[in-house]
């Protein structure tokens, strides 16, 4: 059995990571650390443009299938028969990659989830500017299409890059008085493209597929005229104060490992805001979005358990 990841978050006691990693997920890390760091780099930085199907075929053929334009976006929305309830969904891939989720979010329709995957602009043809206004007026049209439908408000919900532009909407939602998300799932979340934090130093090298210079590369981009330090970009150096619940889960092998010990540390302190950080021992970035872990499939069920308690 692997010995526990050592922690690299200084100050207060960090939360206990929990379980074993699966033999695939050790795979992995170490597969993930042979790819150059160089190339991750280059891969963010001067990103592929797919020409494929916002939702796949296979998907569109047994559910219903809705597609919106909004601003320099799309909305895609996949809804099974009898759907209760709605997951408004914002993609990670250091705010330059497109989306490659369906794979993880169509567990969540046999749970009678309509599922809305959110195809933001993408830098660096795009910058925060644009992308989180688009967000914004999305999450509005969701709101309405819920309340038409009689359904609640839509569970928020992102993942990597997509995490950290999601605590961004949160936020932009308190801020104005908007209907806020019944409820906030953020998996491996980047909230803090500064990343100069003693921890997030050290679990640069705890990280086999990413790295600080590979994601500063791709946050500047997205940036564009503004700091790193905007709340808008990182917005886990903002107020988290009135954010309502919120579920956060990062695996130990992550560079995001340390800051997101920082905001469950910062929520607490807060008013008005219930999050709880689930710390998972020896899994890698992102790992909820590898269909070949155990550990992922699991997922959706431990996801829907937590909404509905």
């Amino acid at each position: 059995m692997p010995e526990p990841t050592p922690s690299p978050v200084p100050g207060p006691e960090p939360v206990p990571a929990t379980g074993t990693p699966s033999w695939q997920a050790r795979l992995a890390v170490r597969a993930f650390g042979l790819v150059p760091g160089a190339l991750v780099t280059r891969v963010f930085t001067h990103p592929p443009r797919l020409r494929t199907p916002l939702v796949p075929r296979s998907l569109a053929a047994r559910h219903d299938v809705a597609t919106t334009e909004v601003g320099a976006g799309r909305v895609a929305t996949v809804t099974p028969a009898g759907a209760r309830d709605h997951v408004f969904y914002l993609h990670g891939g250091a705010y330059t990659l497109q989306a490659q989720h369906w794979p993880f979010l169509s567990r969540l329709l046999p749970h009678g989830y309509a599922v809305s995957l959110v195809d933001y602009p993408l830098a660096p043809e795009h910058t925060v500017d644009e992308t989180l206004p688009m967000v914004r007026e999305a999450w509005g049209l969701a709101v309405e299409a819920a309340a038409d439908d009689g359904r609640p408000a839509p569970v928020l919900a992102g993942d990597s890059a997509g995490g950290g532009l999601s605590l961004a909407l949160l936020q932009q939602l308190r801020d104005e008085g908007a209907t806020m998300p019944r409820a906030t799932v953020l998996l491996s979340p980047w909230v803090d493209a500064v990343m100069a934090d003693a921890g997030t130093i050290a679990a640069d090298r705890l990280d086999p597929l990413l790295s600080r210079r590979a994601l500063h590369g791709a946050a500047r981009l997205y940036a564009g005229p503004h700091g790193l330090d905007d709340p808008r970009i990182s917005p886990g150096l903002a107020d988290l104060s009135g954010l309502g619940r919120v579920l956060a889960l990062v695996g130990t092998r992550e560079v995001f490992w340390p800051q997101c010990e920082r905001l469950a540390q910062q929520a607490a302190a807060a008013g008005g805001t219930d999050l709880e950080l689930r710390v998972r021992e020896g899994l890698p970035h992102d790992w909820a979005l590898f269909p070949g872990l155990p550990e992922q499939r699991g997922l959706a069920a431990e996801l829907v358990a937590w909404l509905a308690d």
